[in-house]
């Protein structure tokens, strides 16, 4: 059964259900089975289409612009089966990374409370530190700064610098003793 396109495109965009059900009958199958060759699963093809479909509808007012529905149709569906491929990539990635990442969430929970206690108690001893020693260690440890370069930034000595986070970590070791088993313990789980 062959139709008459423009007619049915002109009537669509007047707001003709009648027009669009026939066009939808028209390509529904060969659109299916197209967008198949893509996804490979019925459902999604179906799923696909059917949204190429009500996208058609609702910019149904410039429907009678489209010179060529078929080819409006299959671009459209492609486009859509390449924008699912991506998505299922992503999810794909996302999903490989969480199981290589997913633990007990005991462990989980366990971690965070020891995270959070020993953040606290870093804030605490950073309070035995001069203004000078803090500074040079928030930026090398916190911030990630190499000690050249913060040496560079507050126009001291590379040595004066490197002494600074050394007295510094002496000082937060014996603040933080206690914590010491813990943090290897949580470390090496």
């Amino acid at each position: 059964m062959e139709i008459n396109e423009q007619n049915l495109l002109l009537k669509l965009s007047q707001g003709s259900s009648r027009a669009f059900a026939e066009l939808f009958h028209y390509y529904y199958k060969d659109l299916v089975l197209f967008a198949g060759s893509y996804v490979k699963n019925i459902t999604e093809s179906e799923d696909i289409v059917q949204e190429v479909f009500i996208k058609l509808w609702t910019g149904r007012k410039d429907a009678s612009k489209i010179s060529s529905l078929k080819a409006f149709l299959l671009k459209s569906v492609q486009n859509s089966c390449l924008d699912e491929l991506r998505h299922q990539n992503v999810k794909n990635k996302y999903f490989g990374l969480k199981s290589l990442f997913q633990t007990d969430v005991t462990l989980e929970t366990e971690e965070y409370i020891l995270y959070s206690e020993l953040n606290v108690r870093l804030q605490e001893a950073l309070i035995y530190l001069t203004s000078e020693q803090r500074k040079c260690f928030e930026m090398n440890r916190m911030q990630g700064i190499k000690q050249a370069q913060i040496a560079k930034e507050l126009n001291i000595p590379l040595r004066t610098v490197e002494l600074r986070i050394a007295e510094s970590l002496k000082i937060l070791k014996q603040q933080l003793k206690e914590y010491f088993i813990l943090v290897v313990l949580f470390l090496l789980s």
